[in-house]
């Protein structure tokens, strides 16, 4: 990304810890449970005023969490924006030390990066692998037997950054979208503790370079309409049912010769679907058009978009 600037200068007092040093600056971006978890694991450190803290989210908030309630009950200060200038002006202004990401849903742009010298993401997936979005979906419909949570250094292409640490767990035969969500949440705490316990005493380390090999990125579309493909094994129905299942979101489904699209329960919903298609003499529909191209190719693109 080029030279970094020198990181802005706070103009006020700077907060002072107990023991005398100066407050940590940490302006964490955030949206969602996952950012909950993050700020909780921030808070046990600013109990003797190690750090002060500013949340930055988007003007709508996640449904399951509010980080409006969340910031008043830690006693962080909280903007909701989702203008970019408006996120720059208010960064500059608090001239953070740390900028911290947990599922944050925009892209922060380089010249708020540039104004702290640390700047890290929390990321539901174990990178290299399903860079970008709809981690847990494609963890599951590509048969994956563990996930976990990667802290990695933020760059200017999305998660590419070096590694710091990363916390595992097992996927379970039967588990779906919704229950791999609610599985990483205590997964992301426990990542969160780690890395704040090494940044507030002996410093965050460099980290590793993210290895090439088994790299992918996923667009933020849904994956082929939510549509079965006719040509998928049973197999892959099944996965694909599994990580489309995140209620009240419509689960995985089949467009039929009329145009009706029938969610679709199980394997053998899906079959009695074809078998009652055939019976009529046509085929159900699939989604072969830009929306399954793109996410076809997304499985395995390194690149953004």
């Amino acid at each position: 990304r080029g030279r970094r600037r020198p990181p802005a200068r706070s103009s006020s007092p700077p907060l002072r810890a107990m023991d005398g040093s100066a407050a940590r600056r940490v302006l964490c971006f955030g949206w969602g449970a996952a950012a909950q978890r993050v700020l909780e694991e921030l808070a046990a450190h600013c109990g003797e005023r190690k750090a002060e803290v500013l949340c930055i989210s988007h003007s709508s908030q996640a449904g399951d969490c509010d980080l409006r309630e969340v910031c008043a009950r830690l006693g962080f200060a909280v903007r909701l924006t989702d203008s970019d200038d408006e996120v720059f002006e208010l960064a500059k202004a608090f001239a953070p030390d740390l900028v911290v990401s947990a599922s944050y849903r925009k892209k922060i742009r380089v010249c708020v990066l540039e104004l702290a010298r640390e700047c890290i993401n929390f990321h539901p997936s174990l990178l290299p692998k399903h860079r970008g979005c709809w981690s847990g979906f494609w963890t599951i419909f590509e048969g994956d037997r563990e996930t976990g949570v990667t802290c990695h250094r933020m760059v200017e292409e999305f998660d590419k950054g070096r590694i710091l640490h990363q916390e595992r767990c097992e996927v379970g035969a039967d588990d779906t979208s919704a229950s791999i969500y609610k599985k990483i949440l205590p997964v992301t705490a426990t990542c969160a503790r780690r890395i704040f316990d090494m940044f507030f005493r002996e410093g965050l380390p460099a980290g590793e370079e993210q290895q090439q090999g088994g790299a992918s990125y996923h667009f933020r579309r849904l994956p082929y309409d939510g549509l079965i493909q006719p040509e998928w094994t049973d197999d892959q129905v099944e996965r694909f049912i599994r990580a489309m299942h995140f209620p009240p979101f419509e689960g995985a489904a089949v467009r039929l010769p009329g145009g009706e699209r029938v969610e679709v329960e199980s394997v053998d919903h899906y079959r009695r679907l074809l078998q009652a298609s055939a019976a009529a003499g046509a085929a159900p529909c699939c989604a072969r058009g830009s929306e399954g191209r793109a996410a076809a190719t997304a499985m395995t693109s390194p690149e953004a978009s």
